[in-house]
């Protein structure tokens, strides 16, 4: 295996034991060479991987006191937030997570891009949702989560906000799977491209306060479809 996968695993089993609970913000990590036995690397690839989580605010290494697991809130990088939730959360509390997320931004920009969007975007969005009938009709998950993606892509460029797509990266792998869970099921893929019609007509429109409404019953939804999977 190369340096930088064994960089890699190094950091995917301390955030592990992150997730478990065996490293905390009360008590240091253990000593490097403990460390580096415990994860069963090297001492240079363990200082390495401590180095990566520092960067990423993760871990706070203190001078004369040890390596320190951060405060979630002093926590810099998105996606191995995301990478440790995955970890902790059950599925479906994920995505009910993700889909807050995904109300607050996917509203606005939805409301941006009933002012903002060209015949050009309006094209890619039909595209998108012609795509997804077919995908779903042939019970192809992976092909309507896809199209899924592109549609709501295509809104975020319509808006004219250029911060919002680069917002909503970091996100993309974790949105891609939970909405592969949702998908799987064909009544709510028939249920979302119904309120996708419906965003849509509202931005063919130009009615901004319609197609944030609109969007925003379609994170209800998607919501409550993340409930109905929810362990009782």
């Amino acid at each position: 295996m190369s340096r930088r996968g064994l960089v890699d695993e190094a950091v995917s089993s301390i955030l592990e034991r992150i997730a478990d609970g065996t490293f905390s913000v009360a008590e240091p990590l253990p000593p490097e060479a403990d460390l580096a036995l415990l994860l069963d690397v090297s001492r240079p690839t363990m200082r390495e991987a401590v180095r990566t989580l520092s960067d990423r605010g993760i871990l706070n290494v203190v001078h004369g006191r040890g390596t320190f697991v951060a405060e979630r809130s002093e926590w810099r990088d998105l996606p191995t937030l995301i990478d440790l939730m995955a970890r902790e959360l059950p599925e479906e509390e994920l995505g009910l997570q993700l889909t807050q997320v995904r109300r607050m931004i996917e509203v606005g920009a939805c409301g941006l891009a009933a002012t903002n969007r060209t015949e050009e975007d309006l094209a890619a969005m039909r595209v998108a949702l012609e795509r997804y009938d077919v995908a779903s009709a042939a019970d192809d998950v992976e092909g309507t989560v896809r199209f899924d993606i592109a549609f709501h892509d295509a809104i975020l460029v319509a808006s004219g906000n250029p911060f919002l797509a680069t917002i909503m990266q970091p996100l993309a792998e974790a949105l891609y799977t939970s909405r592969r869970i949702t998908s799987s099921r064909r009544e709510v893929r028939d249920r979302a491209q119904s309120h996708h019609r419906r965003i849509l007509a509202q931005l063919e429109r130009g009615d901004s306060v319609g197609a944030k409404e609109a969007m925003r019953a379609h994170m209800s939804q998607t919501r409550d479809d993340f409930e109905t999977r929810k362990p009782r």
